[in-house]
Formats: structure tokens, sequence, C-alpha cells
């Protein structure tokens, strides 16, 4: 049987980190509608503009969130496993590679979000829905531990949470990898056991380390089934687009969730289980198996996945900056009911998401990547 060649990227994984990153865009939306650090007990999400068609982001747009760590686990076990295993990149490499991505545009928000949430208290006399804004959760932030437990609950720049945990999956993942364990069994292992421990001790953390090694588990599946006929894939192919239509239908027009959620407890079960370890893992293994088939088909609107990371860090820091000019009276009080508003942040947000990777977020990860010299994969693609 010949072997498949895989791309040296996956420009569809790119645009559905970017979609990914837009759902929790849109999920935080209702930031807006908080009054200090708490959000009315009435707030009606179906008051939010263009509901009708963007209630699928506005309802579960926080999902995007468990994606990034799927996503995250299947291209780390891409990229870094091999090299790891084979001892072609040590620890100082492996962190030098994942810290350049993720620190420089983490730390200029967070000194951002310090400035503007100073000068919102001094005017309202309250945070802007994270309330934790001091020093000690500031060095939290400043060492990536804003979500490792040590803290009294969100703070500053509040998404940036989920990459915090990304700092411990990637230490767990090199500990697996550098012990020459990462294999499929010990993926399953560690995917059921983080899940069983998610589901009796409810940290967030066995949630996302299940996830991760459900990308390994993702990886490994996809690498199997590109070798094999097309019909394996044509099924994969299917039951995804099948399970998207049925969850858009449950969503927009037949609310089938509610019918499942009477079963009881197992009902209740399969609505926790479906979008993670079902439609998410299939949508991952078809985007990879339809590029390595028909090629970089998404390239062109690539742009979407490269400017995800900078727009997932730098929504907050603009909703802030759009309550402070609420505070000041440029804008009225509700005016993130109207459409026009919606429009005018996200307008906003992508054209300065797109520059700051290109003008800030990546010049300075070549630069530290090149000062540092981190081995093989220097100068290789390597996504959040």
């Amino acid at each position: 049987m010949s072997v498949v060649a895989w791309p040296k990227r996956f420009y569809a994984l790119d645009v559905s980190r970017g979609v990914a990153a837009l759902a929790v865009v849109l999920w935080h939306w209702q930031h807006f509608a908080f009054i200090g650090t708490a959000r009315p007990h009435e707030y009606d999400r179906g008051s939010q503009p263009l509901y009708s068609i963007l209630q699928i982001f506005y309802d579960k747009g926080s999902m995007g969130v468990e994606y990034f760590f799927l996503l995250s686990g299947f291209v780390i076990f891409w990229l870094y496993k091999k090299p790891v295993e084979a001892r072609r990149n040590n620890f100082t490499e492996f962190s030098v590679q994942r810290l350049s991505r993720l620190y420089p545009l983490h730390i200029f928000t967070l000194l951002l979000v310090a400035l503007l949430q100073g000068i919102y208290v001094s005017r309202t006399g309250d945070a802007f829905v994270y309330p934790f804004n001091d020093t000690y959760h500031f060095l939290l932030n400043v060492g990536f531990a804003s979500r490792w437990g040590f803290e009294d609950g969100p703070s500053f720049n509040g998404p940036v949470w989920a990459v915090s945990i990304q700092i411990l999956l990637y230490m767990a993942f090199f500990i697996v990898a550098y012990g020459r364990s990462g294999n499929p069994v010990v993926c399953i292992c560690l995917c059921a056991l983080f899940a069983a421990l998610f589901q009796y001790l409810h940290p967030v953390l066995f949630k996302a380390l299940s996830l991760f090694f459900l990308g390994g588990i993702v990886f490994y599946v996809s690498r199997a089934i590109s070798n094999r006929s097309r019909t394996i894939k044509q099924i994969i192919f299917i039951s995804t687009a099948l399970l998207w239509i049925i969850t858009v239908v449950d969503i927009y027009l037949l609310n089938v969730s509610m019918f499942i959620t009477s079963l009881e407890k197992y009902g209740i079960l399969f609505l926790k289980v479906y979008p993670y370890y079902i439609l998410f893992p299939l949508t991952l293994c078809s985007l990879v198996l339809v590029e390595i088939d028909r090629g970089p088909f998404s390239k062109p609107i690539s742009w979407i996945g490269d400017m995800a990371y900078s727009m997932y860090l730098l929504h907050f820091p603009l909703q802030l900056a759009f309550a402070l000019a609420a505070s000041y009276g440029c804008l009225q009080a509700e005016f993130y009911l109207t459409t026009e508003y919606l429009l005018l942040y996200l307008g906003m947000l992508i054209p300065l998401s797109y520059f700051t990777h290109i003008a800030f977020e990546k010049p300075i990860q070549d630069m530290i990547r090149n000062k540092f010299k981190s081995g093989e994969n220097a100068g290789q693609y390597a996504p959040g």
C-alpha cells in the first residue's frame, strides 16, 4: 500500500481555527450587557443583533475554546511528536517554539487591558466583566498561570485563560512524547481518564487534557485513513455533513436537544459528549482528509486562521474600549443591541487582528525563533 504524503500545512485547519475564534468573539458579545462584573439574570440573548442568523454563535460560541484544545492536540502530535521522541527537539527548543507564538501578544494585551481597566474603574467604580485586576493576578497573568488554580477568579484579559491552560497541555505532551509513550493506546487511555476526572471532579484542565489527547487520537486515525480506500473517507465525510445538518436543524428549527434531554441522565450525558467527542473530531478528521485528497483548496482564505490568535486576544480589549466610550457618553447604553454597532465592532476587530498578526505577532515570533535557533522546527508552520 502506498503511503499518502501529508502537506506541510493544513490550510483548512487554519480556517477552522479562525471560525472558532470568531465564534468565541460573538459568544462574548453578551459582555456589553454586564453591569460591572455581572450579567443581568433577565438578559435575553435573542435580543442580540442578527440573532436569527448568528444564533449558533451567540448560544454555542463558547465551544470554540474546546475546539482549540482538540485542534491543538492534533497539530502538536503532527508536528512535534517525532522530533521530541527522537530528541531532535529538546524542552528549551519546544518551549521557544510555543512561547514565541503566544507570549508577546499576551503581554501586550495584558498591559493594554490593565491600562483600560484602570481608566474604566476610575470612571464607573467597578471593573468591566473580569473583576480580579490586582497585582497578584497581574503576576499570575505574566506567568501564564491565570487558570492554574491559584487565581481567585477571572482577571485582566479574561479569554487568555484558555491559553494559560494550553501551556499545561504542552507540558503534558512533552512529558508523554519525551518518554516515547505518545502512541494511540496511551492517547486513548489518557483521553478517557481525563474525561472521567472532569466528569467527577470538574476542573476544566481535565476536560482540556482529554480533548488535547483526543486530538492526538484524531491525528493517528487521520493518518491511518489517509492511506485507505476512498469509501472509508466518504463515510467520514457524509457522517460529518449529516451531523452538522442535524446540529443546525436542532439549533434553528426543531430543538431536538430538548427531546434528548427528556431522556434524563443518558440524554444529558449524550448532549455533553456529542459536540466534543463526536462532532468536532469528525469535523477535524474530515478537513484533514479533504485537504490531503484535494490539495490546499482553502488557501485563499487561510488569512482567517492566521489572525485567529490576534482576534482571540484583542477582542476583549476592543470591547473594553467600546465600554469606555459608552461611559463617556459617546455611545448609547444599549448600543450593543443594534446591528450597526456589531458590524462596526467586527469591521474594526478583523482588520486590526490581521494587521497585528503581520506587523507585530509574526515578526516578533520569527525574531525570537531565529535568535534561539530552536531546532528543526524553527521555520516550520506552527499554529497556536
